[in-house]
């Protein structure tokens, strides 16, 4: 009954990184509450606030920033609870879709490559060593 540890790893960082966005920002959404969330957050980002000014075009700017940082939120949140079903399934598929999603969620956000990049290359690593621990078990 072997599973493989890359993907515990990935599952680990993955549910850590998680708890930080929902903590970080979803607080915020919360209470704010759609539009009103990008000034709740004017203090996180302050600096792009000072940079952008206070324009029409900048403040679109600033509600697609704050859109994909949202579906970077949901979608991590959501691979995290897909990798564990899939580390406690033993099901390969299950962890491949989980760092397809967390490599989605690194796309929509790029500002915290630094956290999903590691996160997606050990999910895909450890899915597949899930499939050939499966396979050696057949």
């Amino acid at each position: 009954m072997k599973r493989s540890v890359a993907l515990l790893i990935s599952n680990i960082m993955a549910t850590v990184y998680s708890a930080y966005l929902l903590v970080a920002f979803g607080g915020a959404i919360i209470e704010a509450g759609g539009a009103e969330f990008v000034e709740a957050i004017g203090a996180y980002f302050k600096v792009v606030f000072e940079l952008v000014g206070t324009s029409s075009s900048a403040i679109n700017f600033l509600y697609a920033v704050v859109a994909l940082l949202c579906v970077h939120i949901v979608v991590f949140v959501l691979g995290s609870l897909i990798g564990w079903i899939a580390f406690a399934a033993k099901k390969s598929g299950g962890a491949k879709f989980a760092a397809t999603l967390y490599l989605l969620g690194t796309i929509c956000f790029p500002v915290y490559l630094f956290f999903g990049l590691p996160i997606t290359i050990a999910g895909f690593i450890g899915g597949g060593n899930q499939k050939k621990i499966n396979a050696k078990q057949n």
